[in-house]
């Protein structure tokens, strides 16, 4: 069983970000199984772009509905951010250059940030925005 199970104490209240959130939880696992499985360089490679990718992606449509909505704390999401991407950045780069061994260790540490991340910071957000909304 894989260490990147999605929980519902992970929900934020907000429709798509939870789907976005679970979807890159879906990119851990499937890269923890690479990792620890006999899958080739080249699996891992297109593995940690397509988390670099979508995480980007979420990252940049998050910002956007946090600005949208005027929240608070929307500078210090940027910052935290920023710091994701840079590990995941890193990790590319280690790894691309020769490094062609993905400890899971590593992987656990980008599961354990991102949990805190939506349990700490994003779940602010979504309790923000039901307040909004009402």
């Amino acid at each position: 069983m894989s260490s990147f199970t999605w929980k519902n104490d992970f929900r934020t209240g907000i429709e798509e970000m939870d789907k976005h959130h679970k979807k890159f939880f879906d990119y851990l696992t499937r890269l923890e199984e690479a990792a620890g499985g006999s899958k080739g360089k080249e699996v891992i490679e297109r593995g940690l772009k397509l988390a670099d990718d979508y995480i980007k992606y979420h990252f940049t449509e998050e910002e956007k509905l946090l600005e949208m909505t005027g929240f608070p704390g929307l500078a210090y999401q940027i910052k935290e951010h920023k710091f994701f991407v840079s590990q995941i950045n890193d990790l590319r780069d280690k790894y691309t250059k020769g490094d062609a061994y993905l400890p899971i260790s590593t992987l656990v540490f980008l599961r354990d940030w991102f949990s805190h991340h939506i349990l700490e910071e994003d779940k602010k957000y979504g309790e923000y925005l039901s307040g909004v909304t009402e």
